[in-house]
Formats: C-alpha cells, sequence, structure tokens
C-alpha cells in the first residue's frame, strides 16, 4: 500500500495567518497600554507646571501690590496736623477704593523719588484693577502708572504692567465676605477703616462705594488665579494685609 508523502516544515517556514494575528493583537495591546502611561504622565507634568505658573503669578502679584500699596501716600501734608483726636485735613494716598480696583498716589520706583522712597515731586497717580471685561473666567490684571501727570493712564509715557493673568476672584464665592451667606464673588481688595482713632476696625469690600477713603488704614490683597477651573488643580489662592504707612488713623 502505497503511503502519501507528509511535508514537514523546515527552519525557513513563514508564520501561519493566525499566530501573526495574535502578535498583532498582543503588540497592539502593549502600545495602547505605553500609549495611555505616557498621556498621563504628559498630563500630569501639565498640570504641575500649570500649578507652578499659577503659584509664582499669584505670589508675583501679591509681592508687587504689597510694594505699590505701602508706598502710597498723600499728595500733600496734611493740615493741620494729626492729633491724638484729631484726624488730619488732606488728601488721602488712596483715591479710588472698589472691589476690584485701587487707585492711589505713589513715588515707588520713580527716579526722582527721595532715598526713602518719598517724594512729592516724585508723586505719580497709579491704578490697580481687574480688567473684568469679555467671556472668560480668566481675567487679567494690570497696574498702570499716570508718568506724564496728565491725569490719565493711557497717555505715550504712561506704564502698563501686567501683575497677573488667569485671576478668577469673580467667579469664586466668598462665603465670608459681607453678611451670610457672603459674596458670589471673591473681592480682589478689601479695606480696613475706622471712622475715628477710637472706633472699631471694620472690614468691607466698598461695593457700594460709600467708604470715606479718608478713613482707610490697611487694604488686604487676595489673588485667584487658575489657568483652568473646569479641571484639577485647584486654584491657586493668595492673600496679604498690607497697612498703609501714609494713613491717616492708627
Amino acid at each position: 500500500m502505497l503511503r502519501r508523502p507528509v511535508t514537514r516544515r523546515g527552519a525557513e517556514a513563514g508564520l501561519t495567518l493566525i499566530e501573526v494575528l495574535v502578535s498583532m493583537i498582543i503588540l497592539s495591546i502593549i502600545t495602547t497600554g505605553l500609549i495611555t502611561v505616557w498621556m498621563n504622565l504628559q498630563r500630569g507634568a501639565d498640570f504641575a507646571v500649570a500649578a507652578n505658573n499659577s503659584r509664582a503669578t499669584a505670589r508675583d502679584a501679591i509681592s508687587r501690590i504689597s510694594s505699590e500699596l505701602r508706598a502710597a501716600q498723600p499728595t500733600a501734608l496734611p493740615t493741620p496736623q494729626p492729633t491724638e483726636t484729631a484726624m488730619p485735613v488732606g488728601q488721602p494716598p488712596i483715591t479710588l477704593a472698589g472691589t476690584n480696583e485701587v487707585k492711589f498716589s505713589s513715588a515707588y520706583n520713580i527716579q526722582d523719588a527721595d532715598d526713602d522712597g518719598t517724594g512729592v515731586t516724585a508723586i505719580r497717580k497709579t491704578w490697580m484693577y481687574l480688567d473684568t471685561t469679555g467671556a472668560s473666567v480668566q481675567k487679567t490684571l494690570y497696574l498702570k502708572r499716570d508718568m506724564d501727570g496728565d491725569g490719565n493712564f493711557d497717555g505715550a509715557g504712561d506704564r502698563t504692567i501686567v501683575l497677573a493673568q488667569n485671576v478668577v476672584n469673580p467667579s469664586i464665592s466668598d462665603p465670608l465676605n459681607g453678611t451670610s451667606p457672603g459674596t458670589t464673588y471673591t473681592p480682589l481688595f478689601r479695606y480696613a477703616y475706622r471712622a475715628s482713632p477710637t472706633d472699631p476696625i471694620t472690614w468691607t469690600d466698598n461695593a457700594s462705594g460709600t467708604l470715606d477713603l479718608s478713613t482707610i488704614v490697611a487694604i488686604r490683597a487676595r489673588v485667584i488665579s487658575d489657568a483652568n477651573i473646569a479641571r484639577t488643580p485647584t486654584y491657586i489662592d493668595v492673600t496679604t494685609t498690607v497697612r498703609l504707612r501714609n494713613a491717616s488713623a492708627d
């Protein structure tokens, strides 16, 4: 009886279709896993960078705000000079006090200022404000200085500095601001004041605009920064309180 010859696979034989498919599936699983791990690492790195940038921005802004407000001074010495029972008469250092803006007179970083950072001839009007226009929840905090003394802040010689971007104070509620239940926003500036040296200190964000500017003795600045409030990391919140060294009340 004749037998049908059997063909044996040698060392040079190729892979079968099933082996190729199995290999491709395994390779796809490994590749997908590696890509997922890489994307997660990249996302984590992006979040870390965003958090560090927000933190640095908020701290730098607070530092500059603090330095500027400490240098606030009246444009002329009060008359008569203050006593223990009387408030001085004259222009206060702060000329506008708002929830998201403050205007004041200062010789800070002015070339003609005296060694102690003062000097009537070097005083310039300064404006720090949060630009709340636009649909984006992230706002920009500016500092403007009237360098040419024409009374406005948009002249050719005037100075404009971006203090911070991605500021989200207007969209973050503050349950401790004002009366219960607080406010739907967090004020960038709050003001400590008292009507006379014997009155207790009271805090307000002056949303009503009725505060007597000559009674302000300190300002609390709070910058909340977040590049993307819809995702982690959470926002960066930095606060400082500045005692106005040239304030008229103790």
